[in-house]
């Protein structure tokens, strides 16, 4: 009997190794999986972050200009740790605002089947804003809240925002 005990022991050690040569292949496929995964979310969070950042310290000059948002783009990009591949980029930088867009493309871009959904694209916007101004009209906004000012309340405020956009030509097309 103690015969048959061991082999049927043995038996079942084998479906233990049948298991592990299916589940192992399998988890490892999933891991690598996972890790691309997390590597294309890098790069989109990574590049997102860093068009953005370029956009607003161009916005946030005297006069806005793409050569200084180039600059800060490769500053940034250096610091990258992983990346797919170089970006093309396209900087607009206009008196209201700077716009980044980025694209890169990805190993799952390489794929026939995936086509052009596998390319990492990033727009970014940051609108140009003369602070002083802003501050200006924020504190004017709270005196016609609290009933000083024209009298109007907030609607003198607004009429009061629109003749100053007119005097100044922001907003109003002369003809």
């Amino acid at each position: 009997m103690e015969k048959n005990q061991y082999q049927k022991k043995k038996e079942a050690d084998g479906y233990v190794v049948v298991e592990a040569a299916v589940l192992l292949p399998l988890a490892s496929i999933f891991i690598v999986l996972l890790i691309g995964l997390c590597s294309y979310l890098y790069q989109g969070c990574f590049l997102m972050q860093a068009a953005y950042t370029a956009a607003f310290r161009s916005a946030a000059q005297e006069r806005p200009d793409a050569d200084y948002a180039d600059g800060q783009l490769n500053q940034l990009l250096e610091g990258e740790v992983l990346s797919f591949g170089k970006e093309e980029r396209q900087i607009k930088a206009g008196m209201l605002r700077v716009e980044v867009t980025l694209e890169r493309e990805t190993p799952l871009a390489r794929l026939a089947a995936v086509g052009d959904r596998g390319r990492l694209k990033v727009k970014q916007t940051a609108y140009v804003r003369n602070a002083a101004a802003y501050i200006r009209g924020i504190r004017r906004g709270k005196k016609c809240k609290k009933g000083r000012g024209n009298g109007n309340g907030i609607k003198g405020f607004i009429s009061s925002a629109f003749l100053i956009g007119k005097q100044s030509g922001i907003g109003y097309n002369k003809k």
